[in-house]
């Protein structure tokens, strides 16, 4: 599979938001404690670490009062060269389209599928391998007739 340069895969492009979220919020409030961190960016505890590690030079942490608080350490202009480089980035790339069954009957003309209208929910996983006899059946009634192509 080749890759495109111009553009960012889909992870990174939705990593470098929460950065630009984390990084105004900062700049807006001065300092946020660890704890508020989090559920701003809809991460856990060992995602804010994380981010918190990619950032290390432009935010620091320290203690206050029992808690971890995060500045900036970058001024106002620093800060604003580096939102302009992550906005810079190339657009995401749009993400794989789902194959579900009705998408793989209309690519694949000579596929039908029978979904029964019921109210419980069910994943469907269609398989791509031809069709063939299952292992224990042949081996208690034979290989089975032979499959003759089907010619329009």
């Amino acid at each position: 599979m080749t890759r495109s340069r111009y553009v960012t895969p889909g992870r990174t492009a939705e990593r470098m938001e929460k950065i630009r979220k984390l990084i105004t919020a900062l700049q807006e409030e001065g300092y946020l404690m660890r704890d508020e961190i989090g559920p701003m960016l809809g991460l856990g505890p060992s995602g804010v670490r994380k981010y918190l590690a990619d950032l290390r030079g432009q935010v620091e942490a320290s203690w206050d009062r029992g808690h971890i608080t995060v500045r900036l350490t970058m001024s106002s202009s620093q800060t604003g060269a580096f939102l302009k480089r992550l906005a810079a980035t190339a657009p995401a790339r749009p993400t794989g389209i789902s194959m579900t069954p009705a998408r793989i009957a209309a690519a694949e003309p000579g596929r039908h599928f029978h979904i029964l209208a019921d109210d419980t929910h069910y994943a469907i996983r269609v398989s791509r391998a031809p069709v063939a006899r299952d292992p224990m059946v042949a081996a208690l009634f034979g290989a089975g007739p032979a499959r003759m192509e089907v010619r329009a």
